[in-house]
This record gives structure tokens, C-alpha cells and sequence, in this order.
């Protein structure tokens, strides 16, 4: 995993360190509408994860396992912490009609949250569906 550094939009990179801007060439722009940085945040990586806190350091049991479950299979990920952004974290509940976190994406379409994921990752789909992006 990545050294932990100084990040004040909270986004993370789960194959290196901590940046100030998102990947993909989207940066999360606070100056936006919160919708609008849901939006862009989800489209900017192939698997992206709104949890709380980061991978480096999970705030919840749920954040850390889909975490270990998106390592083990040893793809690349994104990921915003919720905890650090209210406007983000509801503007999430809304866009997906998940009012939970995790949320995960995989290519802009919500995946599910820990349980679906769990779910997908025991019966081996979960590696089906992001094979090709290692």
C-alpha cells in the first residue's frame, strides 16, 4: 500500500502514495456542486470506493474488508472518504440509492456495498468482473 501523506481532498490511491488530486485526470474540485464531484469521482478510476476513511487507514470494519477483498485480488483502486466531506458523503447516498458505505464502483456502475461485495468475491465473480484491469 501507499505511505500515508498530507491529502486535503482525502482521496486515495490504492497502488501508490496519497495524492491532492484525483486519478484519471479528474481532480476533485470543492468550488463544484456536490453531485457534480460524485459524478466525477466515480468515473474517474475503473473501481472506485466512497468509504470511510482511507485504505491506508479504514474507519469502519466494513471499509476495511472490502479494502483487503479489492488488495487480494490485487487491482488497482480509488477511493474518497466520506467522513471528511458531509456534502460528498450525501451527495453519494443520492447518486447511487445506496445509503450505506462502502459503495464500490466498477467502471461507473455501482457494484454494491460490503455485502454484495463479500458476496461476489466468495463466489469468485468478483474476480471475474475486474479481471483484465491488474
Amino acid at each position: 500500500m501507499g505511505k500515508k501523506t498530507g491529502n486535503p481532498f482525502h482521496i486515495a490511491r490504492s497502488d501508490a502514495p496519497v495524492s491532492t488530486a484525483a486519478t484519471g485526470g479528474n481532480s476533485d474540485d470543492p468550488s463544484l456542486p456536490a453531485a457534480d464531484r460524485v459524478a466525477r469521482l466515480v468515473e474517474s478510476s475503473d473501481i472506485f470506493v466512497f468509504m470511510k476513511g482511507n485504505p491506508q487507514q479504514p474507519m469502519c470494519g466494513f471499509s476495511a474488508n472490502t479494502v483487503a477483498m479489492l488488495e487480494s485480488l490485487g487491482v488497482p483502486y480509488d477511493t474518497f472518504d466520506v467522513l471528511a466531506d458531509e456534502a460528498v458523503r450525501s451527495a453519494a447516498k443520492v447518486h447511487a440509492r445506496w445509503p450505506t458505505f462502502p459503495q464500490v464502483y466498477l467502471r461507473g456502475e455501482l457494484i454494491g456495498g460490503n455485502d454484495i461485495v463479500t458476496e461476489l468475491f466468495t463466489s469468485g465473480e468478483l474476480a471475474q468482473m475486474v479481471e483484465g484491469l491488474r
